[in-house]
């Protein structure tokens, strides 16, 4: 794990499971174009329409047969956060992961990456802490900021009743829920901790600024995140774009924990998440980048998990896993 782009699959035709899911998500709302901002537009479409939407897709059309078991789940609060905890089922000390969802800054919460949070637990062994931060536009920018790293914060102060284990904490999130982390992790590393072991970033928006990176381009249409649709997020959640707060790849990156980055191949956000792999390996971060070939923005999260999702998770989160326990530990008998 010594450079980026260690996992480029060959490019491959869209998953037909994917596929179908697209097919079926194309006949349902989605948020509104560019020039919209977080009250209604012209076309009456609100941020909670946009929330109602993406939890349709991601827990009402979920399919019982993708869910993965755990050992246990509970709820929480997180310096007054709403949070779930997820257990594994071996017992024992154990990393913990503190988890922030996807959903562009608007949408998203606990229910939406249940599984996704799932699926992490039951491959890595760690216990995951998922945070429900506060949402834009009622909450703008740098408001999810703050929650993340309070959730952090007291995730360190309970480590003895989560995972542990002090020095196995970890961060991870998926699209702008990766962006939260890997801003997290540069804060904690610049303002004294808690130190941080690791950190997974799943398909994460890292650059919000309107560089016209090839992928946004030729994926920005069709394939269920839409280039209009992020600048529908954006302007609900209304950063400063040049700030390493709101894009971490405007900022220092030595000395930062070692990374797993996930992309797809059919994903407008690809392009700047692998530039994001390669700027820490650049600056000397171990990294280990995954693109998978196939698969859309968004695919850890779908209703039904096919099996080149499911080989992707599995592969994504296996290389988290090395970093969050250590080395001796890894000759007991993989997960199955």
């Amino acid at each position: 794990m010594s450079g980026a782009g260690d996992v480029i699959e060959r490019e491959r035709p869209l998953d037909p499971v994917v596929k179908a899911i697209l097919m079926l998500a194309g006949r349902s709302p989605a948020p509104p174009g560019p020039g919209r901002t977080g009250s209604a537009g012209e076309d009456g479409f609100t941020p909670e329409q946009a929330r109602a939407a993406f939890h349709a897709l991601t827990v009402t059309a979920r399919s019982a047969g993708s869910v993965a078991p755990v050992g246990a789940v509970e709820e929480v609060r997180a310096a007054g956060l709403p949070a779930r905890v997820y257990r594994p089922a071996a017992a024992g000390p154990a990393p913990t992961v503190v988890f922030f969802h996807g959903g562009g800054f608007v949408t998203g919460d606990l229910d939406t990456h249940d599984n996704h949070c799932r699926w992490l637990c039951r491959e890595t062994g760690a216990v995951v802490v998922s945070v429900g931060y506060r949402l834009a536009p009622e909450a703008p920018f740098p408001a999810a900021v703050h929650d993340c790293l309070t959730a952090i914060r007291w995730a360190a102060g309970e480590i003895a009743g989560l995972g542990g284990l002090p020095e196995r904490l970890a961060v991870a999130g998926d699209s702008a829920g990766g962006n939260l982390a890997a801003v997290a992790a540069q804060v904690c590393r610049d303002e004294g901790g808690p130190p941080l072991c690791a950190q997974l970033l799943v398909y994460p928006v890292v650059d919000l600024s309107a560089h016209p990176y090839p992928s946004r381009l030729e994926y920005g249409e069709g394939y269920l995140l839409t280039a209009d649709t992020m600048r529908w997020f954006v302007s609900c959640y209304r950063p400063d774009e040049r700030s390493p707060l709101a894009s971490p790849l405007r900022g220092t990156l030595t000395g930062l924990p070692p990374a797993v980055v996930v992309t797809m191949q059919y994903d407008p956000l690809r392009d700047e998440g692998e530039s994001y792999a390669a700027a820490l390996a650049a600056a000397g971060v171990p990294v280990a980048a995954h693109r998978f070939g196939g698969l859309v923005h968004g695919s850890f999260e779908l209703p039904i998990l096919g099996p080149a999702t499911v080989e992707a998770m599995r592969t994504a989160f296996g290389s988290f896993r090395k970093l969050l326990i250590p080395t001796s530990e890894l000759s007991r008998e993989p997960l199955s």
